[in-house]
């Protein structure tokens, strides 16, 4: 069996981070959430949390020019820091 090279497929980093959205903010309901996603962001750019996960994968793969924490970044907390910020600020 091939053994993955991120923590994360792109598959489960897209899932994760719109769960992880739709559990934060205070100011709107996951359904309204989910509208933003699917009719707005995603329809006009389609590879926006894909770009994220390039991002992220680059970061993984270069330790030495990041640091330690580069092998953390598939973590909900740097998922909420990065990807998840980035959608709250465009939402």
């Amino acid at each position: 069996m091939k053994e993955k090279k991120y923590p994360m497929t792109y598959k489960e980093y897209e899932k994760r981070v719109i769960e992880l959205f739709l559990e934060t903010g205070n100011y709107s309901t996951k359904e309204e959430k989910l509208e933003f996603l699917n009719e707005e962001l995603l329809k006009n750019d389609p590879d926006f949390i894909k770009n994220l996960y390039k991002d992220d994968c680059f970061y993984y793969d270069h330790p030495e020019r990041f640091g330690i924490a580069a092998k953390y970044v598939f973590e909900d907390t740097n998922l909420l820091g990065t990807p998840v910020s980035n959608l709250e600020m465009l939402f």
